[in-house]
């Protein structure tokens, strides 16, 4: 039973990951998922810095100045200080950046309405249990999140 859920799983972020990208050819051929949810975060934050982005996106500083650099190349961010602190770097979204993050933001609301057509079709006792277990389930990840960052 449990080698068969998490059969599911897969084939669930498969299917996810296969719609998505036929859903967004357009968005999502020349970004990966990372830089579309760096470029979303940066447009939501107030005044995001590395350590706020990698915070948000359970990623590595590190990590997140790799993909700053390519968004800064591809002209979609901008780097920025405060007039009161130059050491601290901040990022804002360029005009071009600006029409990707709503792209991205429709991409998001049309793939919520369609999935929220399919589950509220079934039935709220077992939506309950599926959203019980998810919430332990992601509980637990985040637990070996942790122990594994350590």
């Amino acid at each position: 039973m449990e080698r068969a859920m998490l059969r599911q799983f897969t084939q669930l972020y498969n299917n996810q990951d296969i719609l998505s990208n036929l859903i967004n050819s357009g968005l999502n051929s020349r970004y990966t998922n990372s830089e579309l949810h760096c470029i979303e975060a940066i447009g939501k934050l107030e005044r995001p810095n590395g350590v706020q982005l990698a915070a948000l996106l359970s990623m590595t500083r590190g990590a997140v100045t790799k993909l700053a650099k390519r968004l800064l190349q591809d002209g979609l961010i901008e780097r920025y200080t405060l007039s009161d602190n130059k050491k601290e770097i901040y990022y804002r979204l360029t005009s071009i950046g600006e029409v990707l993050y709503k792209q991205h933001e429709v991409a998001h609301t049309k793939w919520e309405e369609r999935d929220i057509a399919f589950l509220s079709s079934v039935p709220i006792k077992e939506q309950q249990v599926v959203l019980e277990f998810l919430q332990k389930f992601n509980n637990y990840l985040q637990a070996k999140i942790q122990e594994e960052s350590r």
